[in-house]
């Protein structure tokens, strides 16, 4: 994977380009990479310069369409949440209990029964789920900090030239 700023520097063919470097484009080129694909991201702005890296999240299925596919999409990505969560070291993944204030089952489709643990009470519905950190905290504890370029995944690794890596170090 190669992650660009200024695609007039880029010399490497891809098989697939991903635009966006917030959360959910990298999370994107690094699913793809890891299927082999030959990925390139582009950026506007530097994955610390984007609004993905002050920002944490919640899993909970939101309502969308088509409805009767959203329960299952969503747990499918509960348990690949789930399974970062309880793997080595700072996946920016972990998993929190809590009362999710308002809700009841419901109101939310026959996906709610596969909620490991949850409970109604009397506030809403008191569940463990997962709760994804500020990238900029997950890219430092993956690797040190974040680079703007010539960070590739090559052999379900990481690489670059330590000097080159250290140099374009930009938090």
């Amino acid at each position: 994977m190669t992650v660009m700023t200024d695609a007039a520097k880029v010399t490497d063919v891809a098989d697939v380009i991903v635009v966006g470097g917030g959360v959910i484009g990298l999370t994107t080129a690094v699913t793809l990479a890891e299927r082999g694909l030959r990925v390139r991201v582009w950026s506007r702005d530097p994955a610390g310069a984007t609004t993905s890296a002050v920002a944490g999240a919640l899993w909970w299925p939101y309502r969308i369409e088509p409805a009767e596919r959203v329960g299952a999409w969503s747990l499918e990505t509960l348990a690949v949440y789930e399974e970062l969560a309880g793997g080595p070291g700072g996946t920016g993944v972990r998993v929190v209990a809590g009362v999710h204030g308002g809700e009841r089952f419901a109101a939310l489709g026959p996906w709610a029964a596969e909620l490991k643990g949850a409970v109604e009470v009397a506030e809403g519905l008191r569940v463990t789920l997962p709760l994804l950190d500020m990238l900029k905290r997950t890219w430092r504890g993956w690797s040190g900090g974040w680079w703007r370029r010539a960070v590739r995944w090559r052999g379900g690794r990481w690489t670059g030239s330590r000097r080159r890596r250290r140099r374009l170090r930009w938090w």
